[in-house]
C-alpha cells in the first residue's frame, strides 16, 4: 500500500478534493456515533491517570503546582473541564502520604484503561480506511501501548513548560542584566511553537500506529496529522470561549455541567482526530491512483 505524500507533494487542488472525500466519508462512516464512544472511553481513563499523577504529585513537587497547572492548562481547554480535573486532584491530594499506594494502583489502572481507550481508537481509525483490524490482542495492547507513551510525552512536554517555565525564564532573566523584557518575551514566544510540535507529533503518532495497514514508506508528518492538530487547537480554543461567554451549563445542569462539558470536549477531540484519519486515508488513495496501483 502506497503511503501518504508527503505534505510538500500536494497541491491546493489536492488538499481541495482530499479535503471533500474526507469529508463525505466522515458522515458514511458514522463518525459521529464513533467519536461518542471514543469520548466515553477516554472518560472513563480519567479517573485512574488522575490517581497516578496525585501520587507522582505528592511524591515530588506539591498541592500547590495543580492550582499552577491548572491555571495554565484553563487556556486550552474549556473552564468546566478544567475545574472537573482541578477539584479532582485537590480532592485526591488530601491524604499525600497514600502517595506511593496511588501511583502503584494508580499506574496499573491508568496502563489498563487509556490502552483501552486506544484500542477504541485504534478500531474507530480502521474505519476510516475501510479495514478491519487483524491484530492479535496482545498485538493490539501493545501498540496502545506505544501510543499512550507519546500522548504522555506530548502531556509531559507540556507540563514541563507550564509549570516550571516561569522559574526557567526567571532563572535566564536574573543573569540577562536590562535584558529581562526581551528574555520574557522570547521566551513566551518560543514555548507556543514547541508545544504545538509537541501535539503535532503525537497526533501524527496515533494516526501512524492506529491502523492495521503496511506502508512501503512513513512521512511522520501526514496531512491528516496537521489538519488534527489545528482542528484541534481551533475547536478547543472556540469551544472553551463559547461555554465561557455563551454556554449555561452551570444553570441546566449545575454540578453535572463539568461532566458534560468535557466528555463534549473529548468528543470534538476525537472528531479532529477522526478527520484526520480520513484524510490520511483518503491522501494514500490519491498516492495509490498516481503510481497506477
Amino acid at each position: 500500500m502506497s503511503a501518504s505524500p508527503r505534505l510538500r507533494d500536494l497541491t491546493i487542488s489536492d488538499w481541495r478534493e482530499i479535503v471533500v472525500r474526507a469529508g463525505k466519508n466522515l458522515l458514511a462512516d458514522n463518525a459521529s456515533m464513533l467519536a461518542s464512544a471514543l469520548a466515553y472511553s477516554s472518560f472513563f481513563a480519567i479517573p485512574s491517570v488522575l490517581l497516578l499523577v496525585v501520587g507522582v504529585f505528592t511524591l515530588t513537587v506539591g498541592p500547590q503546582t495543580i492550582t499552577s497547572l491548572m491555571h495554565h492548562v484553563d487556556h486550552v481547554m474549556p473552564a468546566q473541564a478544567t475545574s472537573l480535573l482541578g477539584s479532582s486532584l485537590k480532592n485526591l491530594t488530601a491524604h499525600p502520604a497514600q502517595g506511593v499506594l496511588m501511583v502503584v494502583v494508580g499506574l496499573v489502572l491508568a496502563l489498563w484503561s487509556t490502552t483501552g481507550a486506544m484500542t477504541s481508537f485504534m478500531t474507530a481509525i480502521n474505519v476510516a480506511y475501510d479495514r478491519k483490524d487483524g491484530r492479535s490482542f496482545v498485538r493490539r495492547r501493545l501498540i496502545a501501548l506505544k501510543m499512550v507513551v507519546a500522548i504522555g510525552i506530548a502531556l509531559l512536554l507540556v507540563a514541563v513548560l507550564l509549570i516550571f517555565g516561569s522559574p526557567i525564564e526567571h532563572a535566564i532573566a536574573t543573569h540577562a542584566g536590562g535584558a529581562e523584557g526581551v528574555v520574557a518575551w522570547v521566551w513566551w514566544t518560543a514555548q507556543w511553537p514547541i508545544l504545538l510540535f509537541g501535539l503535532l507529533a503525537a497526533f501524527a503518532t496515533l494516526l501512524d500506529l492506529a491502523p492495521d495497514i503496511d506502508r512501503p514508506r512513513r512521512p511522520f508528518f501526514t496531512p491528516g496529522s496537521l489538519v488534527a492538530a489545528l482542528l484541534w487547537i481551533a475547536t478547543s480554543g472556540a469551544f472553551a470561549v463559547f461555554t465561557a461567554t455563551f454556554g449555561s451549563y452551570n444553570k441546566t445542569w449545575g454540578t453535572l455541567s463539568a461532566v458534560i462539558v468535557t466528555l463534549t470536549w473529548l468528543w470534538l477531540s476525537a472528531m479532529a482526530l477522526m478527520l484526520g484519519a480520513e484524510i490520511n486515508a483518503e491522501a494514500e488513495r490519491s498516492g495509490r491512483l498516481r503510481s497506477g496501483d
